[in-house]
C-alpha cells in the first residue's frame, strides 16, 4: 500500500507499506524528477519501479537507514534494476560498493538538499535523512516510541544522544518512521517532544534503565543480516525465463518452500514442497548437482532459502517475484483445495468474539465483556510472544488440513518476509519498551 504524504511545491514524498508495518519512502523533487528511495524492501522493488514510472522520475539514490534484521533490503535489487546509486553509513559491514556517508555530509536531488544525519542507538550504521522540513528516521524514532537496543551494537545511551539531536529541530518538523506500530505513519518533532515517554525522558541513566534487558530476536535473523550485507546474494530468474527452462531436459528443480496450504491451494506443476522451516532438516532431498529454483508467494522466502542452499553447496536461483509474478505473467499454475487462509480465520474469529462480547455486555451483562478482555488478552499475548494458540488450533483442524498430510510437511511456522499472519506475527521486533517493564 502506498500513500502521498504533505508535499512542498519542489517535493513529494509516496510511503509504501508492508503488512507488518514497515515503511518504506520515495522522496521525489519534482523539479529534476529526481527521487530516493528510502528503506525498500526485498518485496517491494516492483512497487517503487511503478512509482518511478508513474511519476515519470529517475531514481538517484536508495538507501537504508541502518541495517535491517527484520526484512530482507531490496536497495541493491532497486538500483541494480534503475541504476540509482546505494548510499550507505560509513559505519555500515555493507560489502558491495556504496557511496559512504555520515552525518553532516548531503546529497542533491535537484535543487533539493538531503541532509544525513547519524543517528546510533539502534544499530551503529543508523542514520536518518533531513528533506526540506521532513525528517525520516529509520528505526530511531517512531511514533510514541524507538527502535531496540539491545543487539547489533545497540546502545541505549548513543539512542539517548540521537533522541536529543531529534528533539532539537523544529516542533513543525515531519517524522517518518521505519515502521508504524500505533496506526500513526506520521508523526512531528512537537508531537513526539510532547508525549514519547523516550524522547521527554532527559536522564541518560533513566533512559538506559528503561531500554536495558534482551527482547526476542526476530525470524531469521542470521540469514536476513546475511542477505542485508551482501555476504550472500540469490540469483533470480524471471518468470518467462524459468517457463523456457522447463522445457530444458533435464528441466531444474522447482522447489517451492511455502507452508503445505499454499502449496495445495496452488502451485507451478512438479514442484517439490519443502516449507523453509523444515529446510535446513530436508536439505539432503535437493541434489547437489541439479540446478535448483526456488519458488515462494512473493520471492522474499525463495531468497532466504537460495542462501542457505549456496552455503550447502547447492546451485540455487529464485523466482522473481515468486508465484504471484508467475500468476501475473499468465502462466499455468495447477490449482488445488481453496480455502480461507488461516491468519484469516484468527482475524475473524477474535472480531467476532470480541464484538460479540461488547454487545452483550452493553444489552445483557456487563460480565459478558470478559469475552471480549479474554480474546484481547490472547492476541496481545500473541504479539508478544510470538505464539499464536489460537492459530495453532486451527491448523490442526481438519478443513485446515492438506490433503495428504505428512510428517514432513505438517505443522505451521510463521517466516520472515513471507507474509505471515497478523494473528501469530513475531511482536514488533524492532520496538524498544517505552515502560520499564519488558
Amino acid at each position: 500500500m502506498t500513500t502521498l504524504a504533505p508535499s512542498t511545491a519542489a517535493l513529494s514524498i509516496e510511503t509504501v507499506r508492508a503488512p507488518d508495518g514497515c515503511l518504506g519512502y520515495l522522496v521525489v523533487d519534482e523539479d529534476s524528477r529526481t527521487a530516493l528511495a528510502i528503506d525498500p524492501r526485498l518485496d517491494q522493488v516492483d512497487r517503487f519501479v511503478e512509482l518511478l514510472a508513474a511519476r515519470d522520475a529517475r531514481l538517484g539514490y536508495a538507501v537504508d537507514t541502518h541495517t535491517h534484521a527484520d526484512h530482507l533490503s531490496g536497495v541493491r535489487r532497486l538500483a541494480q534494476r534503475t541504476g540509482a546509486t546505494v548510499l550507505a553509513h560509513a559505519a555500515s559491514k555493507l560489502r558491495t560498493p556504496a557511496r559512504r556517508v555520515a552525518g553532516g555530509d548531503s546529497v542533491s536531488l535537484g535543487a533539493t538538499t538531503v541532509k544525513v544525519l547519524d543517528a546510533p542507538g539502534h544499530t551503529p550504521d543508523s542514520l536518518a535523512l533531513l528533506v526540506d522540513g521532513h525528517l525520516f528516521t529509520g528505526d530511531a524514532l517512531f511514533a510514541g516510541g524507538a527502535g531496540r537496543t539491545d543487539f547489533m551494537g545497540g546502545s541505549a545511551s548513543d539512542l539517548f544522544d540521537t533522541l536529543r539531536t531529534f528533539a532539537a529541530l523544529p516542533d513543525a518538523t515531519v517524522v517518518h518512521p521505519g515502521h508504524d506500530y500505533v496506526g500513526r505513519p506520521v508523526t512531528t518533532i512537537g508531537e513526539e517532544k510532547a508525549h514519547n515517554p523516550l524522547v521527554r525522558e532527559q536522564d541518560r541513566a533513566a533512559l538506559v534503565a528503561r531500554l536495558s534487558g534482551a527482547g526476542t530476536p526476530p525470524p531469521n535473523m542470521a540469514a536476513i543480516l546475511r542477505h542485508n550485507l551482501s555476504e550472500a546474494d540469490a540469483a533470480t530468474v524471471a518468470p518467462r525465463e524459468l517457463d523456457a527452462l522447463r522445457a530444458l531436459t533435464p528441466p531444474p528443480l522447482l522447489l517451492d518452500v511455502r507452508m503445505p496450504l499454499e502449496f495445495e491451494s496452488e502451485r507451478i506443476d512438479a514442484a517439490l514442497n519443502v516449507p523453509l522451516d523444515q529446510l535446513d532438516a530436508r536439505i539432503d532431498e535437493v541434489p547437489e548437482e541439479t540446478e535448483v529454483v526456488v519458488v515462494c508467494r512473493t520471492g522474499v522466502r525463495a531468497t532466504i532459502a537460495a542462501e542457505a542452499l549456496g552455503r550447502a553447496g547447492r546451485r540455487a536461483r529464485v523466482l522473481e517475484g515468486g508465484v504471484q509474478a508467475w500468476r501475473r505473467a499468465g502462466l499455468p499454475l495447477r490449482e488445488g483445495r481453496k480455502r480461507l487462509p488461516v491468519d484469516r480465520q484468527v482475524q475473524l474469529i477474535a472480531g467476532s468474539m470480541v464484538v460479540t462480547g461488547v454487545a452483550l455486555g452493553t444489552l445483557v451483562n456487563p460480565w459478558f465483556l470478559a469475552l471480549s478482555a479474554f480474546f484481547g488478552a490472547g492476541l496481545t499475548f500473541a504479539g508478544a510472544t510470538g505464539t499464536c494458540g489460537l492459530a495453532m488450533v486451527l491448523m490442526k483442524m481438519p478443513w485446515n488440513r492438506p490433503v495428504d498430510p505428512s510428517p514432513a510437511t505438517a505443522g505451521a511456522v510463521c517466516a520472515a518476509g513471507g507474509g505471515q499472519p497478523a494473528a501469530c506475527a513475531a511482536p514488533p521486533t524492532c520496538a524498544a519498551p517505552t515502560s520499564p517493564e519488558r
